[in-house]
C-alpha cells in the first residue's frame, strides 16, 4: 500500500528516491535522502556559506581573505588574480586587461577602458575621472586667467576713473583761472573808469580858479 502523502523525494535528479525521512541541506534547504546530504555527495552550491574555508590562490599559492560574508571562494580567487596576485601569469593578464593607467603620480591604478578628461584629455581610473578629483590643469589655468581678466579688468576701470577725475580737475581749475581773469578785469575797468572821472572834476575846478 502506497503512501504518497508521506515522505518526500531527493532533489538529487539521478536519485529522486521516495525518503520517509527526508533531510534538508542546512546550506542550500533543499531535501535529500540520506545517501545524498552531504554537500559533496549534492554538490551543494551554497556549501561555501557553512563550509569556511580560506580559498589558495593557485598562481601565488597565498592565501586570499574574503571581502565579506557568504561570498563565493571562486569569487574571491578570481577578483584576487585580477587585482592583486604577484604571479607572473596575472601580471601579464593585468598588463593586457588593464592597460590604461591613471595619470595621477600618486596612484597605481589601471583600468580596463580608457577614462579621459574631457579637459586635460589625460587618462585617468575611476576614483580620479572628474576634473576635481585629479586637480584638473587645464580649469585651474581658465581659472587663472579669468582672475587675471578680472584683475586687469578692474585696473583698467580704477584707472578710467582716476583719469576721468584728473580731466574734472583739469576743467575745474581753468573754469577758476578764467573766473579769476574775468574779475580781475571787471576790477581792472572799475579803477580805470574811477580815476578818469577824478581826473575830470580836477580839470573844472583848475579852469574856475584861472577866472
Amino acid at each position: 500500500m502506497e503512501l504518497p502523502q508521506l515522505g518526500e523525494h531527493c532533489s538529487v535528479k539521478t536519485c529522486n528516491r521516495l525518503d520517509f525521512l527526508p533531510m534538508k541541506c542546512d546550506a542550500c534547504s533543499s531535501i535529500f535522502c540520506k545517501d545524498h546530504i552531504k554537500y559533496d555527495e549534492h554538490q551543494c552550491p551554497s556549501s561555501y556559506r557553512k563550509n569556511i574555508q580560506i580559498p589558495i590562490c593557485p598562481l601565488c599559492n597565498q592565501a586570499v581573505p574574503y571581502e565579506y560574508r557568504d561570498q563565493s571562494p571562486d569569487r574571491v580567487v578570481s577578483a584576487h588574480i585580477d587585482r592583486d596576485c604577484k604571479s607572473d601569469p596575472a601580471l601579464k593578464k593585468r598588463a593586457k586587461v588593464y592597460s590604461n593607467k591613471c595619470s595621477v603620480s600618486s596612484c597605481k591604478q589601471r583600468e580596463a577602458i580608457q577614462v579621459k578628461c574631457e579637459k586635460c584629455l589625460k587618462t585617468f581610473c575611476l576614483r580620479h575621472r572628474f576634473p576635481d578629483d585629479h586637480k584638473c590643469q587645464r580649469i585651474e589655468n581658465q581659472n587663472q586667467n579669468q582672475s587675471d581678466e578680472d584683475a586687469s579688468l578692474a585696473l583698467a576701470m580704477k584707472l578710467s576713473l582716476n583719469q576721468r577725475t584728473q580731466e574734472e580737475n583739469d576743467y575745474l581749475l581753468a573754469k577758476a583761472l578764467q573766473e579769476s581773469e574775468r574779475e580781475e578785469a571787471q576790477r581792472r575797468r572799475t579803477t580805470t573808469a574811477t580815476t578818469t572821472s577824478n581826473s575830470g572834476h580836477s580839470t573844472d575846478k583848475k579852469s574856475c580858479s584861472v577866472q
